[in-house]
């Protein structure tokens, strides 16, 4: 098997896995949320904009930051916003966990020193 197929393969097996499905329905709600979907644009627009400010030396009014942190509160305290980061994080966490094993095994090492030879107990 070629190393292209076992990409393939380790793509196939990563979709299956419990933190891809969680994060695609994450994603899913997220889409079928305007109240949610609003505020994420809202909230990277006024970042740009503060961004572009202090980038180009001017400074921010107060009622600007105020103005953005609630909003930043807001994001938040949105479940669906919440839960999509969590999945998110936690399928970056598992992404972070076979990159981590892919590299100890390119440079020779084991997964860990009781590592069995899958390198499944690892991390």
């Amino acid at each position: 098997m070629s190393v292209i197929e076992k990409a393939q393969e380790l793509g196939y097996a990563l979709r299956d896995t419990e933190e891809a499905t969680i994060l695609q329905a994450a994603e899913i709600n997220l889409e079928r949320d305007l109240e949610s979907r609003n505020l994420i644009s809202e909230f990277q627009q006024r970042f740009e904009m503060i961004k572009k400010a202090q980038d180009a030396g001017e400074e921010v009014s107060d009622e600007e930051w105020e103005s953005f942190n609630q909003l930043q509160q807001k994001v938040k305290e949105n479940k669906n916003i919440q839960a999509y980061f969590a999945a998110q994080k936690r399928f970056q966490s598992l992404l972070q966990q076979v990159n981590t094993i892919i590299n100890k095994i390119l440079r020779g090492e084991s997964c860990s020193s009781g590592c069995s030879g899958d390198c499944s107990g690892c991390m």
